[in-house]
């Protein structure tokens, strides 16, 4: 299935965030805080590729949930704005699946 094109926006910001994070905390010399960076974003590109809703759900409810328990919501804060807008893509692509 193909990704939504507001869902891949959303997808895309986001790992071109994670990404430079990754580059950011190398420089460092902060492997840790580029593992888990990596760890967080390592499955969205196979979600742009194969989407399903169930994936997309798994990053919102898991993958997200546990990347700021890991790195703590301080370190998180840099995603806040791109998480916030994908979860109203996300709300307004389940409000269009909800009702025919």
């Amino acid at each position: 299935m193909r990704c939504p094109d507001e869902i891949a926006e959303a997808i895309f910001s986001i790992l071109q965030y994670g990404l430079i994070r990754v580059r950011s905390f190398a420089w460092q010399g902060l492997a840790e805080l580029c593992a888990l960076e990596a760890d967080h974003i390592h499955n969205l590109p196979g979600l742009l590729a194969d989407y399903t809703p169930q994936k997309l759900y798994y990053y919102w409810n898991a993958e997200r949930p546990d990347y700021v328990r890991k790195v703590g919501v301080d370190q998180a804060v840099g995603f806040e704005e791109l998480w916030q807008y994908l979860g109203d893509r996300i709300e307004h692509e389940h409000t269009a699946t909800s009702h025919p």
